[in-house]
C-alpha cells in the first residue's frame, strides 16, 4: 500500500532586514520614525550587527538589566527582547530571538558579539545610533569609565 505524502507549500523566506512576521527592523528605514515605536518601560532600543548583514543595523528593545552598566561592564546574565517589527514580546534566549530578527550568523549567538550599539533619538524624532553597548572586557568600556560620555560606533 503507497503511503500519501503531503507536500506543504514551502514558506517564503523573509526579506532582509525584516523579522520572520515580516515587519521592517532597519535602521536605515526606520530612522525617520522613532516617535513611533514602543520602548516598553525597562527596556533600551539597540542595535544588532552581523557579518552576513554588512552594514546593516537591526533594531529590537533589550530588557535593560540584560545589557551592561556603563561604569562596570557588568551584567546579570541572561536575555529578554522584543521585536519592534512585529511587536512580539519574551524571547528569553538569544538564539531564538536570532532566529526570529533573522540576524544571520556564522558563530555561536552571543549577545556581546551581536547587540553592538544603544540608539538614540534626537529632538526631531530621528533614530540615530549612539553610544557602543559596553561589554565587559571590550575595549569600549573604558571610553566610559574614563569620563567620555560617548564613543563612536
Amino acid at each position: 500500500r503507497p503511503s500519501a505524502t503531503i507536500r506543504l507549500p514551502a514558506m517564503p523566506r523573509p526579506e532582509e532586514g525584516h523579522c520572520q512576521a515580516g515587519g521592517e527592523l532597519r535602521l536605515g528605514q526606520l530612522k525617520h520614525c522613532g516617535s513611533k515605536i514602543h520602548i516598553p518601560a525597562g527596556c533600551a532600543l539597540v542595535g544588532c550587527r552581523s557579518p552576513q548583514l554588512g552594514q546593516t543595523t537591526l533594531l529590537a528593545t533589550v530588557d535593560k538589566r540584560y545589557l551592561p552598566d556603563p561604569h562596570t561592564g557588568s551584567n546579570v546574565q541572561g536575555f529578554h527582547g522584543n521585536c519592534i517589527g512585529c511587536g512580539k514580546t519574551g524571547f528569553h534566549f538569544f538564539t531564538d530571538f536570532c532566529t526570529h530578527i533573522n540576524l544571520r550568523l556564522n558563530t555561536q549567538p552571543k549577545k556581546q558579539k551581536h547587540i553592538r550599539y544603544y540608539i538614540d533619538l534626537d529632538d526631531s524624532g530621528t533614530l540615530k545610533t549612539g553610544a557602543v553597548v559596553p561589554w565587559k572586557g571590550s575595549s569600549t568600556l573604558l571610553l566610559f569609565t574614563s569620563g567620555a560620555s560617548r564613543a563612536t560606533p
